[in-house]
C-alpha cells in the first residue's frame, strides 16, 4: 500500500518538513518497516505559475535520498507527494509493473492525482472512460482512476464530487460484474484518493482493510487518512508526517475540500453513504 502527503497553502509554502525534514516524514516511511518497503516508484507534483511542476522515478525513495530532497526543495501552493508499494491485481511481470509510466502522482488537464490501494476491476472502468481511455499510457490501476475522475470532473464541476461519483461508479459496476471475480469480496481494496488542481485539494478516504498499524505511528490505522490545519496550510497524509500534535484522523468514507479562497482556505468535510 502506497504512502501520501499533500499540502495547500494561500501562499507559496515549502513542504520540506513533511516530505523529507524528519523521522516521520514521507522519506522516512519509504524504508521504515522491513518487509513493507514502499520500493517502486516516488514522484513530487507542485503547482507553479507556468503549470504542473512534476518530478518522478520508477526507483525507490529510499535508495534516491538525494534526489527526493531535492525534489522536494522549492515552493508551492499545492503540493503532491506519492510513494509507491505496488499492487498487481492483473499478476503482471515486474519488469511491466514498475517503470515511469506507472509512476505517481499522475497528471494532466491542470490537475494532479494519486491514489493509494488497488482497483481489482481496472478493465470494467477502462471501458467507461469515453475519450480518455485513450490518455492511459501505463498498466497502473490507479492510471485508470485518474481518468475516470477526470471524466467525473467533466459531468459534475467540482473535485470533492468526481471523487465521490468515482467511487459511485465503481460500486454500480461492480453489482454487474462481480460473479467474474468469486475470490473477491468487493471491487477494490483501499481507495484513497488525492485530487489536486492550482488552488484546491479533494481528499477521498475510504480504505476497508482489514486492521494493520500504520509504519511509523503507533496505534494509528494503516489506511486512514491523516489531517490538520496549520497557520499557513493544510496538510492530508497517509499518515502522521511528523510527531507534532493536531493530527486528526478522516473518517471513512469521508471526502475533505480544501480550496484557496481570497487568500484564505476554505475547509470542508462531507460523509458518504455506501
Amino acid at each position: 500500500m502506497c504512502r501520501i502527503t499533500a499540502a495547500i497553502s494561500p501562499e507559496p509554502v515549502s513542504t520540506r518538513d513533511l516530505l523529507c525534514g524528519g523521522p516521520r516524514s514521507l522519506l522516512a516511511q519509504a524504508g521504515a518497516v522491513p518487509g513493507r518497503f514502499q520500493d517502486d516508484g516516488w514522484g513530487i507534483a507542485r503547482f507553479v505559475p507556468k503549470g504542473i511542476l512534476s518530478y518522478k522515478s520508477p526507483g525507490p525513495a529510499r535508495l534516491e535520498k538525494k534526489e527526493f530532497e531535492k525534489a522536494a526543495a522549492g515552493t508551492s501552493r499545492v503540493t503532491l507527494a506519492h510513494l509507491r508499494e505496488a499492487s498487481n491485481p492483473g499478476k503482471l511481470p515486474k519488469s511491466r509493473l514498475v517503470g515511469l509510466a506507472n509512476t505517481q502522482p499522475f497528471y494532466g488537464e491542470g490537475l494532479a492525482f494519486a491514489h493509494n490501494g488497488t482497483l481489482f476491476i481496472k478493465d470494467e472502468v477502462r471501458s467507461l472512460l469515453g475519450k480518455y481511455a485513450a490518455r492511459v499510457k501505463g498498466v497502473n490501476d490507479s492510471e485508470v482512476l485518474f481518468w475516470q475522475v477526470v471524466k467525473m470532473l467533466d459531468a459534475y464541476g467540482s473535485l470533492d464530487a468526481a471523487l465521490e461519483m468515482a467511487l459511485d461508479e465503481i460500486r454500480t459496476i461492480w453489482i454487474s460484474v462481480k460473479d467474474k471475480y468469486p475470490g473477491l469480496d468487493g471491487p477494490y481494496r483501499g481507495l484513497n484518493m488525492f485530487l489536486a488542481s492550482k488552488d484546491s485539494l479533494a481528499v477521498l478516504c475510504h480504505s476497508p482493510l482489514k486492521k494493520k498499524s500504520a509504519l511509523l505511528t503507533p496505534g494509528w490505522d494503516f489506511g486512514r487518512i491523516a489531517w490538520r490545519r496549520e497557520k499557513d496550510r493544510v496538510v492530508f497524509s497517509s499518515e502522521p508526517a511528523d510527531g507534532l500534535p493536531g493530527w486528526k484522523k478522516m473518517k471513512d468514507p469521508e471526502v475533505a475540500s480544501a480550496t484557496v479562497r481570497g487568500g484564505k482556505i476554505t475547509l470542508s468535510f462531507r460523509g458518504i453513504r455506501l
